[in-house]
């Protein structure tokens, strides 16, 4: 059974992404976990233990009514759902939660509105430090089924082909089409994979129907938009836990279109560092990509 970690703020984006996740898993056991952070306001800090039972009793109450209006029939019988009510930031009570449990994924909204704490440099944050996958869906994203997906990848960041399991799942359970990008910069030397770091991907992927495309273009993030202008793409998937991905976030103006403002949803896939594996008596490129 798969276990879906939902974060909400009450918010029409929040109650959008976890539509968005109800059809992605339409097809199979889901146990959804609905987590809302909630923190002190400052004038309600001076009273202590009472007035956290009382914001604490508010959540709850509007936690109760939130998972009524998800929950409205028809609801897939294989599908189960809990509520949990954390005091603090989002990212700290995900990092406490998976201290506790174990999830397949955790799906947050993303606004569109580029403004929103919560939906932006939380986002951003929950990609960056939860050891999990993290799914950021756009309020403007169309709930339809899943039929075109491109990871983005050099094929040589990628420390553990395990991390790329629900990738394959999900894209084998839709009979979706998974398309393999990758951005390669005329002006830098060796950009090109080495075949045995694209064999060593490929092979993760060897039952589903997949197809390669190499865009040519300086920088990473222009390239992968201008994949984005080219096609219809349902869901785009990057392997972020690598610092040069965040430097190039941070210090580009396009990346509120990827990670503060996706133009599609963006799956993070969690991507433990471990040693590179050898093949041939090779090791596999670890440069990262983006």
């Amino acid at each position: 059974m798969n276990k879906v970690l939902l974060l909400t703020d009450f918010s029409v984006a929040a109650r959008h992404a976890i539509s968005f996740a109800q059809a992605l898993f339409d097809d199979t056991a889901t146990s959804f976990c609905v987590l809302n952070a909630f923190e002190l306001q400052p004038e309600l800090s001076y009273g202590g233990a009472i007035l956290l039972a009382e914001e604490r009793e508010t959540a709850e109450l509007a936690m109760h009514n939130f998972l009524r209006l998800i929950t409205k029939p028809p609801v897939p019988a294989h599908h189960t759902y809990r509520t949990l009510t954390a005091l603090g930031s989002p990212e700290t009570a995900v990092e406490s939660l998976l201290t506790q449990e174990l999830f397949d994924l955790i799906v947050v909204g993303a606004s569109g509105s580029g403004f929103s704490e919560f939906f932006g440099s939380v986002a951003t944050g929950l990609i960056r430090s939860a050891k999990a996958n993290v799914l950021v869906v756009p309020a403007s994203a169309p709930i339809r089924p899943l039929e075109r997906v491109v990871l983005a990848t050099d094929f040589r960041s990628v420390n553990d082909i395990v991390s790329l399991a629900l990738l394959k799942t999900l894209v084998a359970r839709k009979a979706a089409q998974l398309t393999v990008l990758t951005i390669e910069n005329p002006r830098q030397e060796n950009s090109k994979p080495s075949e045995i770091s694209k064999e060593y991907i490929e092979q993760a992927f060897d039952e589903v129907q997949t197809d390669l495309y190499t865009i040519h273009d300086e920088d990473v993030l222009n390239g992968i938009n201008t994949y984005l202008d080219m096609h219809n793409v349902d869901m785009l998937v990057v392997l972020p836990h690598h610092k040069r991905f965040f430097d190039l976030l941070l210090n580009k103006s396009v990346s509120r279109s990827i990670a503060y403002n996706p133009r599609v949803p963006l799956l993070a896939l969690y991507d433990a560092e471990t040693p590179a594996p050898k093949l041939a008596g090779q090791t596999v490129d670890v440069i990262p990509f983006i």
